[in-house]
């Protein structure tokens, strides 16, 4: 069901890979964090995690899935700056056919 994607478990999973791509950056460039990476979005890959790659993408631009009460992800909301403890990264997504 593409409206509970990110799952619970893709959304901690793509949060923290998305972690580990900003710490890996800064430590490679001196502490500076990235201006842009890029994501793929398959559509078989998001099916088979449940929305990782939908997660990353997420995570790095400081945005979350808003759901409602049957679990259903009717919204993405951007995280305050101050409670998101960074700059905001772009994300130059690659899109197979089903997320087009």
């Amino acid at each position: 069901d593409p409206y509970r994607m990110p799952s619970a478990g893709a959304w901690a999973r793509g949060q923290r890979i998305a972690a580990e791509l900003i710490r890996t950056h800064q430590e490679a460039n001196a502490g500076q964090y990235p201006e842009t990476i890029a994501v793929t979005l398959w559509g078989l890959d998001a099916i088979k995690t449940r929305g990782e790659s939908v997660a990353i993408a997420l995570s790095l631009v400081g945005a979350e899935p808003v759901k409602e009460g049957t679990g259903r992800i009717v919204r993405f909301d951007l995280i305050p700056l101050q409670r998101l403890g960074r700059p905001r990264i772009d994300v130059l997504a690659s899109l197979s056919g089903i997320f087009r």
